[in-house]
């Protein structure tokens, strides 16, 4: 290639794009399950990443990558994040997707209704599934898995999937 191509540089403060990250990681590895180690290093460095902008240090502050110039801030005219705790909820989705461990589920289902207040801020945005957006996918995830497996730890999959009803059919 002929042309400049800027490289940004993301610290751990960076959580909205951790978050995809993740959650991709995670969808991959299930993709890859049948190349077992390919699958497992996917897994690994998705936990390694939700572990590291996850941690809950004094001092420690999480937040969109758009807002760091040398990070993304180019990207802010394409992409211009106003949250991360529903991508942090969506990453965590995927990793108990990919792991079966419900430490992943526990996290998701505890800051749903974080990722729901920050959704409220985007009052415009409720109940619509995209890349600034993933509380109503986070929702229905949870419910399916859930129901499917009949997992329970705390939260009712009749109540996601009664308020995310709701949501829908008032919007």
């Amino acid at each position: 290639m002929r042309y400049t191509r800027p490289v940004s540089s993301c610290d751990e403060t960076a959580s909205d794009l951790a978050g995809e990250i993740i959650a991709a990681l995670s969808a991959a590895s299930l993709v890859f399950k049948d190349d077992k180690m390919y699958s497992t290093n996917l897994t690994k460095t998705a936990m390694e990443l939700f572990d590291i902008v996850t941690k809950d240090e004094p001092g420690f502050v999480q937040g969109m990558y758009t807002t760091k110039d040398e990070c993304g801030g180019q990207a802010r005219e394409f992409y211009n994040s106003t949250g991360y705790k529903d991508e942090l909820v969506w990453g965590g989705t995927w990793l108990f997707f990919a792991t079966g461990n419900t430490s992943y589920l526990r996290y998701t289902t505890e800051n749903l209704v974080l990722a729901e207040e920050e959704e409220e801020e985007l009052s415009v945005d409720k109940g619509i599934f995209y890349w600034n957006n993933k509380f109503t996918a986070n929702t229905v995830c949870i419910h399916v898995n859930l129901v499917t497996t009949e997992k329970t730890i705390g939260i009712s999959s009749q109540n996601l999937l009664t308020k995310l009803a709701t949501e829908v059919l008032l919007h």
